[in-house]
């Protein structure tokens, strides 16, 4: 896995676009093979949530904490949170930002490295590619269906 940076536009208004996406209790919708774990309370920094993806008792848990969170104002907000466990690595950082005649800019970017290290060293090669290629699909999937929900929440609402 590597970085990658995907963007996307909705005519969903920043807010509602962003509660779509920090309601990381949900990601399990979005992300196939997936269910999460969260801290209680609301998302500020320092508070994390997991997810673990595999069948059954087969998989791996993905704790993250929330390093930044900056909620919309005026229509600008950015949440950024830090892969802490053992099988993965990285960051993820996301901002919502207005569209000039409405709508949402969603900026979605990301490093995640396996780990261990010598591991993904001696496999690097041969893994990567097809790693990258499998996250940009996943994330960008993921992505979509949640500015769908975004957008199906807006409509009802009008």
């Amino acid at each position: 896995m590597g970085a990658l940076h995907l963007t996307r536009e909705t005519s969903a208004p920043p807010a509602v676009v962003w509660d779509v996406l920090t309601d990381f209790a949900a990601y399990g919708q979005w992300i196939p093979l997936t269910h999460m774990r969260v801290d209680t309370g609301r998302p500020h920094v320092g508070w994390g949530f997991a997810g673990f993806s595999g069948l059954g008792r087969v998989g791996f848990w993905d704790p993250m904490l929330v390093t930044a969170w900056a909620p919309p104002v005026g229509g600008h907000g950015r949440f950024r949170v830090v892969k802490t466990g053992w099988v993965l690595g990285g960051w993820a950082d996301v901002s919502v930002a207005p569209r000039d005649g409405g709508g949402t800019r969603l900026d979605w970017a990301e490093d995640a490295v396996v780990r261990p290290l010598p591991f993904r060293r001696s496999l690097a090669p041969l893994l990567d590619p097809a790693l990258d290629r499998a996250s940009r699909w996943l994330y960008g999937r993921a992505i979509d269906a949640m500015l769908a929900e975004a957008l199906r929440r807006t409509e009802s609402a009008s």
